[in-house]
């Protein structure tokens, strides 16, 4: 069977770099969206993303699929404002690394794969409680900024860390990353095992929801086939 898709992707070509927008994509079979693909060789390989509603959050739950080619720390999703470079981030590597309202704690990793991992990160206000959780598995939790609010009104970029005040990007992703999705709320153990399995068609996010929300790829980053479920 073969999915039907409607692409509305506008190539913009500029001296140094590429950039794709995407928008409208309306697909019967989510799976049928492409991943993205961060070269090794080029620094400034990132993705900005207009998120679907203000990033004014009292929690959250990150879910994504990648497959890394490096053990370094590299940024899966950074979120910064005018007073904060590190408003919202999450880090893999060795350990996976989160930052809320400036604030950071880690999760040391004890595998080492260059397979496609499936990663959930989530943090909550109220208790200031974060947890992580790899391929459906729930490891330890770790605790940070209880009572903060992730402040809106800041840029949002997959793959690099952006620093607001210099312009500048660190701590680049290299590989491939897929359906991702960012939630104001943090989800339950089973949504998040299904997600882990593959039956994602009606887990999207409300802040970024992978395959609907507006997208500019930038730096030499490409569309390749998703093969992170199979």
């Amino acid at each position: 069977c073969i999915a039907f898709c409607t692409w509305v992707i506008l190539f913009v070509s500029h001296s140094l770099h590429s950039i794709f927008l995407l928008h409208n994509f309306l697909c019967r079979k989510s799976s049928a969206f492409p991943a993205f693909y961060f070269p090794a060789e080029n620094l400034a390989s990132h993705v900005t993303v207009q998120p679907l509603r203000d990033m004014k959050l009292h929690s959250f739950t990150l879910c994504f699929w990648v497959q890394a080619q490096n053990r370094d720390s590299q940024t899966i999703l950074s979120y910064c404002t005018q007073e904060r470079d590190n408003e919202l981030m999450v880090t893999v590597g060795s350990a996976v690394g989160l930052w809320v309202g400036g604030h950071f704690v880690e999760f040391p990793l004890h595998h080492r794969s260059e397979e496609w991992l499936h990663y959930c990160v989530a943090w909550a206000s109220h208790s200031g409680t974060a947890y992580l959780w790899i391929n459906g598995a729930v490891g330890k939790e770790n605790h940070l900024q209880r009572g903060y609010v992730s402040q809106p009104g800041g840029k949002l970029v997959l793959g690099k860390d952006r620093d607001e005040l210099l312009g500048l990007f660190s701590n680049g992703f290299t590989g491939r990353m897929s359906y991702l999705n960012l939630w104001s709320w943090v989800l339950s153990h089973s949504d998040i095992r299904t997600l882990a399995l593959c039956k994602h068609s009606e887990l999207k996010g409300d802040v970024i929801s992978w395959g609907e929300t507006s997208m500019s790829l930038s730096g030499g980053v490409v569309l390749v086939s998703d093969l992170s479920c199979r």
